[in-house]
């Protein structure tokens, strides 16, 4: 396994994409302070520990099933992405996949299955489309 990182640049287009399907896409980063072992002062460093997925739906039926549905669909592709993790209200994205397998291709797909899932109310989506417009 080899772990992916995104870009700053990276991460702003995949924001994009996602948040025309009305879903919040993010790294997920934890700030630690760590005894550097030669001097022992501490300093402040950051661990990466992959990236997130969240329905940003006003249904609140959408909210909580997207996540299982999305996760159900992807895991029974061929070959199957069973790698990510329902997470509370979204789904967690691991910086480190199989071999054959990267993020821009798991971000892709997940994206294309997003798309096919269908909303209970996809009135509700349109309506808060076009109000933020």
């Amino acid at each position: 396994m080899r772990l992916e990182h995104l870009t700053q640049k990276e991460e702003d287009h995949w924001r994009a994409e996602f948040a025309q399907q009305n879903w919040i896409f993010g790294a997920l980063a934890l700030s630690v302070t760590l005894p550097e072992f030669a001097g022992g002062t501490p300093a402040l460093r950051t661990m990466h520990f992959g990236y997130y997925l969240q329905p940003l739906h006003l249904n609140a039926d959408d909210r909580e099933d997207l996540p299982r549905k999305l996760l159900f669909a992807l895991a029974h592709r061929k070959p199957p992405l069973d790698f990510l993790e329902l997470s509370g209200a979204g789904v967690r994205i691991p910086h480190c996949f199989p071999k054959g397998t990267t993020l821009d291709k798991v971000l892709r797909i997940t994206l294309q299955e997003l798309k096919r899932i269908p909303l209970r109310d996809p009135g509700e989506l349109r309506a808060a489309r076009s109000e933020q417009e």
